[in-house]
């Protein structure tokens, strides 16, 4: 019925979730640990941006203002 090698592998995780509890306690702890990850990575990835706009505000900012000499 399962032909592909992958299916096969898919059918043995879940059958294997369904009968130990200790596989299902690892899983979950792998789910949070990947979700850790995740959220992470995306408060990473929404520093750089944040800190990318600031500095192209300030360098149009310098760009936009006359420099005033004092004598």
């Amino acid at each position: 019925m399962v032909k592909s090698p992958l299916g096969i592998i898919f059918t043995a995780a879940a059958l294997a979730l369904a009968v130990s509890p200790e596989a299902r306690k690892a899983a979950r702890k792998l789910a949070v640990k990947g979700a850790g990850i995740v959220l992470e990575l995306a408060d990473q990835v929404k520093d750089g941006a944040g800190e990318q706009q600031s500095a192209e505000a300030v360098k149009n900012e310098e760009k936009n203002t006359e420099k005033v000499w004092l004598p």
